[in-house]
């Protein structure tokens, strides 16, 4: 029976000797580590992808005549040949409320159009006489917004 016992006991060591040896031979840890940062940059993989995805689809939207004409409109004031622009300044003492929200504000119409001229009369030149005005006069006479500005 001794015999029997001191072989289950040099087997029950042999177990845990073996144990010892393949945690130390293999780094769990580092498996453990690497699998985790495997799956933080699979999730960063992902982002990126839908992030080009969306870029893909700006830049083919970028390429559409619509696209070019509504940007052209909206950040650089172009127009169409043939078609004119007009750009309605705010009065004295008027403040914006947000970029571009015309709707959420009223504009005296003092302000658009001046009182006794009509929006379709071509503007008025200032001539004394036979005597053609001075560059000084015609120039404030075009730039009409300088003189309301000063």
């Amino acid at each position: 029976m001794k015999s029997l016992g001191r072989a289950r006991l040099a087997l029950a060591g042999a177990v845990v000797v073996a144990i010892v040896v393949v945690a130390t031979g293999l780094p769990m840890g580092t498996i453990v580590h690497q699998r985790q940062a495997l799956a933080a940059v699979s999730r960063q993989l992902a982002a990126v992808e839908a992030h080009n995805t969306a870029v893909r689809a700006e830049i083919a939207s970028l390429r559409q005549a619509p696209t070019i004409e509504a940007i052209a409109r909206e950040e650089y004031g172009l127009v169409r040949p043939g078609q004119r622009s007009y750009v309605i300044l705010p009065g004295k003492g008027t403040h914006t409320v947000g970029a571009g929200n015309l709707g959420a504000q009223r504009i005296p119409a003092g302000d658009v159009v001046p009182t006794g001229v009509s929006a379709l009369d071509p503007p008025a030149t200032a001539t004394t006489g036979s005597r053609p005005a001075s560059l000084w006069s015609r120039t404030l006479n075009e730039l009409e917004f300088w003189r309301w500005a000063l």
